[in-house]
């Protein structure tokens, strides 16, 4: 089998999660791919749809499994694979697109994160289990009406206003990174609410429009999108205090 067919090109996984019907239609991802790789559907136990790979002669293990999981808004391309040379070529494509590699807290594995204007790509390595590489591709689909709506960005202060700001005990402080991110470390007094749950904006709404919010992520980009959201919402004082890394570096807790 060719590397190609076992590597799907970051284009090729730009385009999958940026077709708005890929979670319902999945012929238009099977159209995507080469003819190498076998549509599985939903079985009794699971109603998850993939694809896979054949493994190597006599494995039950396929060598490679893509498959789909909604988020807000789009979805997210998951690659799990045996081939290194996948991750390889991925790391290659991402920093020839002028992408900076920023650590995520993986305990047991190793994590980078490359932020692109509208995706993100994770890159996990050493992974227990039967796929020791995972790579998780978020696209904004283009025609969904929630494009619009989170392009905007609040801008993050700098580190020492947004430390002083999180050592204020009236504020509430929320991480909007995904529940995996949060468990993996987050500060003491944040309170997790997904940016790219389905009911992300029915969660905004449950807030308090009184309180101060101060905001953080992976990188200052999905806290900035939220703020923005939250003041539609009526949400006013709220500040993106930027990346949880380089919160943590400068020793805030």
């Amino acid at each position: 089998m060719s590397a190609q067919a076992q590597c799907p090109e970051l284009s090729e996984l730009l385009a999958i999660g940026a077709e708005p019907t890929a979670l319902t239609v999945p012929q238009v991802v099977t159209a995507r791919l080469s003819a190498d790789w076998t549509f599985v559907g939903p079985t009794a136990t699971s109603r998850e749809v993939s694809w896979t790979l054949p493994g190597p002669d006599g494995s039950s293990i396929p060598a490679a499994r893509l498959s789909l999981r909604p988020q807000r808004p789009g979805q997210d391309v998951v690659l799990k694979t045996t081939v290194a040379a996948c991750v390889r070529d991925l790391r290659s494509e991402l920093k020839s697109r002028k992408l900076t590699a920023q650590p995520v807290t993986c305990p047991g594995c190793e994590a980078v994160r490359y932020q692109g204007p509208d995706f993100d790509a994770t890159i996990y390595s050493q992974m227990k289990g039967d796929y020791p590489f995972v790579v998780v591709v978020h696209q904004v689909p283009a025609s969904s009406p929630a494009t619009a709506e989170t392009g905007a960005s609040l801008l993050a202060v700098d580190i020492a206003t947004a430390t002083r700001l999180l050592a204020d005990p009236q504020a509430t402080v929320l991480d909007v990174r995904t529940p995996e991110e949060y468990a993996a470390g987050h500060l003491l007094r944040a309170r997790n609410i997904n940016f790219r749950a389905l009911d992300f904006s029915q969660q905004l709404s449950k807030l308090d429009p009184k309180v101060r919010y101060v905001l953080y992520c992976a990188s200052g980009n999905r806290s900035g999108r939220a703020a923005v959201l939250m003041q539609k919402l009526g949400i006013t004082n709220v500040v993106n205090a930027g990346s949880y890394p380089d919160l943590k570096a400068a020793g805030v807790k």
